[in-house]
């Protein structure tokens, strides 16, 4: 069951929308997202979180925490609110997550730490788990929604993406890979499908290249300038805008190569596509071909008519 959705192109996009929109309401959360390690036989993780309350009044916020994953390729975030789910089972954080507090009231103008502990049971397995603090604005006492002052943002969330050290090496692959190119033009954006095999989350790296027929390269980019993150058992597309380097003058076939790794590996993997791009050049040699043959056919039929005019001629002397 998913109980709600946070829509964003990756996990510090998500971010960024929410300090935005909590900025304009009045009420900020951060970190919004943070990478914790927890060592195999370390008891336990402990971090906080902040709220700040730019309003002119006082505000009482009821905390909860919650599993998250994938919500699509596109890297959109999903809170998952059972933890009978598959995904959840494996990857969810929230079953070893206690808050300190399960309310807090944060002063006008003023800002309040909320504990979080991650306790390392032996059921919390090796790899990546992935869980979120949620801080619901309540009035006080009664515990209503405050519709009024907090909007859409009723609700604000702070990411821990763990990774609990022992586990599977990290696994990215590349699934697909389109262009916007054509044998008439070369592209300007490449999109690469990623395929998270591993066990924990990675934030791919690399370049784009565009090379002629001569391995020159015409065309680069660089992929996830963003830093946008992918979750275990999970693809994602990046969509990397492409740098004219020099002119495509050599009609023929053309490669995209992408050279690509993920943070913290020390090798890069690559992985190729390949189209006819003709280019102005090769335009021009068969706009020239389709001329000559036009004109040779045309002349042999001229020629044929001619002919045929002159038997006709022949036979009425």
């Amino acid at each position: 069951m998913v109980a709600a959705l946070s829509a964003g192109w990756g996990l510090q996009f998500v971010a960024q929308a929410a300090s935005d929109g909590q900025a304009q309401s009045g009420f900020g959360v951060s970190p919004f997202y943070q990478n914790v390690s927890l060592g195999e036989h370390q008891a336990q993780a402990h971090y906080t979180v902040t709220l700040t309350n730019n309003t002119a009044s006082d505000q009482s916020f009821k905390l909860s925490t919650m599993d998250f994953g994938s919500l699509n390729d596109s890297g959109g975030v999903a809170f998952l609110g059972s933890a009978t789910s598959s995904y959840a089972k494996k990857y969810g954080l929230a079953a070893w997550m206690k808050l300190d507090a399960d309310t807090v009231t944060v002063p006008q103008g003023k800002e309040a730490q909320i504990g979080v502990s991650i306790l390392n049971a032996d059921s919390l397995t090796a790899g990546g788990h992935y869980g979120a603090i949620l801080a619901t604005a309540l009035t006080a006492p009664n515990g209503q929604v405050v519709r009024p002052q907090v909007g859409v943002f009723a609700v604000l969330s702070s990411l821990i993406l763990l990774v609990k050290q022992g586990g599977a090496p990290p696994a990215l692959s590349v699934t697909k890979q389109a262009s916007n190119g054509g044998w008439w033009r070369l592209p300007s954006l490449v999109t690469d499908q990623f395929s998270n095999d591993g066990g924990v989350h990675v934030v791919p790296r690399g370049l784009v290249e565009v090379r002629d027929p001569m391995g020159r390269v015409v065309e680069r980019g660089a992929i996830n300038e963003d830093s946008g993150i992918i979750l275990p058992q999970m693809e994602r597309k990046y969509v990397t805008p492409l740098l004219s380097l020099a002119s495509a003058r050599i009609p023929g076939t053309y490669t995209v190569v992408l050279s690509y790794r993920f943070d913290g590996a020390a090798g890069s993997r690559t992985f190729r596509s390949s189209y006819l791009y003709l280019g102005p050049l090769g335009l021009a040699i068969i706009g020239l071909v389709v001329a000559l043959v036009l004109g040779s056919a045309g002349y042999l039929v001229w020629r044929h008519r001619v002919s045929i005019m002159k038997r006709f001629s022949r036979r009425n002397d």
